[in-house]
């Protein structure tokens, strides 16, 4: 068993100090330094140091949670039941979380948002925001509007806010019901459960309207349902609440799909004894969602999107080469780029955390048809200029990577107002709005040293990691699947225009769940 811990511990510390050299030095000099031998040894010298001390106290961290699972399971208690109880927890969790929607009422509405409700209201939908999530904000929006003495969109905006906080709060009560069901230890679901009440970064994103809200609480129940089908058997009950969750999920988020097919082929590796059931039931729930995708853009007459999104990466990477390397254009034989940006140079537009600018100058008309010349271009400008790529890669997701990297912004706290129907703003409860507003731009609680990494999308990517590599160790399958889905979202969010928070939402709402799991007493250690 030591030998085995201490396997996993030290692969895992060796790629996080590798994550932190490297994401440092990116992070302090905003590229890569020239080679040199020193820098060489210098190097080196951090990243064995580093991956020793990560090394041992990830040892330290399995052998104490490896404790904590060979207890024995203890009676139930009052408290057990109460804190288990999902009305209970329901109930607390609006209570704390209202006081937000009341600071900031009606709620965040942001440009995406607007683009959503214009789109539904014009009857002109559009395919690259979910169709599902765009039919719920819309609905909402207008029978606010309708409510309305003057038809405003403020009650629009405050009903689909309490409407989204009801149902996300009731899926995080089911979560710590499910964590009582499991017999996961008092303390650790006591934890979990004020975390989710108390933190003030789960107080806000009940008010933001957008499509990642609904999307993380639907990846917490798709997590909890994978733990359970491997558990517990895919019984046929079981299934269809798997497949249901599963889909809506997957039609809450477009890249849920794809999360969905990278996590397949490891899922299929890792289910031993079941591979083709699984491998078919995965494969048939991403099957089903595009059937239903289908029907709804065919019903709804949505315009495709465009294929921009997926080229943001691309775009960053020529952008920065052309920024430190201007004749690298000469690599564009064919003037793509002169053609997509009408001769203007990619290089003024390039933003070291954003792609936007970059992407959204292209024009979409004629994006389509020089999709494969610009490709091309990539991968002849790449062979050249791999550091560079490697860099505007990295420097964009940092704030994905390495904790205490800074991103673009925390919180997107912009009211767009749409045309005909304005939005009205109230401060409902001044005495918080300094306390919250403090929170949103340092991410630090009553000025407490670490308490940001709380709030850090890069440390939840690593705390998910970490899982995953702990379930591995323990051979707990249900639990590597459900880790290595939010891994795979990460993924797909490396390759978006811009490192959020709200992209990766999931992996706060889901690994403090998942970790309190992996200390359920009285399981077998291997």
């Amino acid at each position: 068993m030591q030998k085995r811990l201490l396997g996993f511990s030290s692969a895992l510390g060796a790629v996080l100090s590798a994550v932190t050299v490297s994401g440092a030095e990116l992070m302090k000099y905003g590229a890569f330094r020239p080679f040199s031998w020193g820098h060489l040894f210098a190097g080196l010298g951090l990243f064995v140091l580093l991956a020793a001390v990560y090394g041992a106290a990830l040892a330290g961290l399995f052998w104490l949670m490896d404790r904590q699972a060979a207890r024995e399971v203890k009676k139930e208690s009052l408290l057990s039941r109460l804190s288990g109880n999902g009305f209970v927890v329901f109930v607390l969790l609006m209570l704390c979380w209202f006081p937000a929607f009341l600071t900031f009422f009606p709620g965040w509405f942001s440009a995406d948002s607007l683009v959503q409700f214009e789109s539904f209201y014009n009857e002109d939908p559009y395919s690259h925001h979910p169709l599902l999530h765009t039919a719920l904000l819309g609905f909402c929006m207008v029978k606010g509007i309708g409510l309305h003495p003057e038809g405003y969109a403020t009650y629009g905006v405050a009903l689909y806010t309490v409407v989204q906080m009801v149902l996300l709060a009731a899926c995080v009560a089911y979560a710590c019901w499910w964590m009582k069901r499991r017999h996961v230890p008092v303390w650790a679901r006591l934890t979990v459960t004020l975390f989710f009440a108390l933190w003030p970064f789960y107080h806000l994103w009940p008010i933001c309207a957008q499509k990642d809200v609904l999307f993380a609480a639907l990846v917490l129940l798709f997590c909890l349902q994978m733990v359970d089908l491997w558990h517990f058997g895919m019984k046929p009950v079981r299934l269809v609440f798997f497949v249901i969750i599963a889909v809506l999920m997957m039609l809450f988020r477009n890249n849920g799909v794809y999360a969905l097919v990278l996590l397949i082929p490891f899922a299929v590796w890792w289910a031993k004894g079941r591979r083709i059931r699984m491998g078919a039931l995965l494969a048939g729930c991403a099957a089903l969602y595009l059937i239903v995708n289908t029907t709804m853009v065919t019903v709804m007459e949505a315009q495709q999107g465009s294929k921009v999104e997926m080229l943001s990466i691309p775009l960053q990477q020529m952008a920065r080469t052309l920024r430190d390397d201007p004749e690298a254009i000469e690599l564009d034989e064919d003037g793509v780029l002169d053609t997509l940006y009408h001769g203007r140079n990619p290089a003024e537009l390039y933003h070291v955390l954003i792609a936007d600018p970059v992407k959204w100058e292209v024009d979409y008309d004629l994006l389509d048809e020089n999709i494969p010349a610009l490709l091309k271009l990539w991968a002849r400008m790449g062979v050249g200029h791999l550091k560079t790529y490697i860099e505007a890669f990295m420097a964009q997701n940092l704030p994905y990577i390495l904790p205490y990297a800074e991103m673009e912004f925390h919180f997107d706290l912009a009211v767009k107002q749409p045309v005909f129907f304005p939005i009205e703003q109230f401060c409902l409860k001044p005495e918080l709005y300094k306390p919250y507003m403090k929170y949103i731009e340092t991410l630090n609680v009553l000025e407490i040293p670490g308490t940001r990494l709380l709030s850090d999308t890069a440390f939840f990517v690593w705390l998910t990691l970490i899982g995953l590599v702990y379930a591995a160790y323990r051979r707990e399958r249900g639990l590597m699947m459900a880790f290595g889905f939010l891994l795979a979202v990460w993924i797909t969010c490396l390759l978006g225009p811009v490192a959020l928070f709200r992209y990766m939402l999931c992996v706060f709402y889901t690994t403090p769940v998942l970790f309190a799991y992996l200390l359920i007493p009285g399981r077998n250690v291997c």
